[in-house]
């Protein structure tokens, strides 16, 4: 059971308050009502909650504790037909411009864009914020948190054998993992 509610956690990574910034929130809240998207919200207390379960591994109870006890809020937004995902998605980077945000990764698959942007200190992260924009699909992904170790979510997603991390592979090369 813990490991398919860590699986449903770190997936919604694959497809990371002062914290989240003000633009963000009010983009999500624009939509929240409108039945045609998908919007999940989970609160700090979920991922505490999770965070709090008793692992056999204490290795894998310091990973949960360092990635995901850390989160304060997840929000996704999503639609996939008779949406103007080009337009939603320059307005979304128009928003989180000169916020502070470094971009991580961009890709451009068949017909859509993805950028991953973080806010980050001290090599933790406090927000992980992706968008992606296609013909006629728009997702946006917000994961806020308080020093975050991309390191430890990435180890434990090794660890329980959930796939969509390999992008950050680069960490056990640059940290030894």
């Amino acid at each position: 059971m813990k490991k398919v509610v860590l699986t449903v956690m770190l997936a919604m990574f694959a497809t990371v308050v002062n914290a989240q910034d003000n633009a963000i929130s009010k983009y999500f809240e624009k939509y929240v009502d409108d039945p045609s998207f998908m919007h999940v919200n989970f609160s700090g207390k979920m991922f505490q909650m999770i965070s709090q379960l008793e692992m056999d591994n204490p290795e894998e109870q310091k990973m949960v504790e360092e990635s995901l006890g850390k989160i304060k809020r997840v929000q996704v937004l999503g639609k996939d037909s008779d949406v103007d995902g080009r337009k939603m998605y320059s307005e979304a980077l128009s928003m989180i411009k000169g916020k502070g945000f470094d971009e991580l990764m961009s890709v451009r698959e068949e017909d859509k864009d993805i950028r991953f942007y973080i806010k980050e200190k001290n090599n933790k992260i406090d927000e992980l914020f992706m968008v992606m924009g296609g013909d006629n699909e728009f997702g946006m992904l917000s994961i806020v948190g308080d020093g975050i170790d991309l390191n430890m979510l990435y180890k434990l997603s090794k660890k329980i054998g959930m796939d969509g991390f390999e992008e950050l592979e680069f960490l056990d090369d640059k940290r030894g993992g």
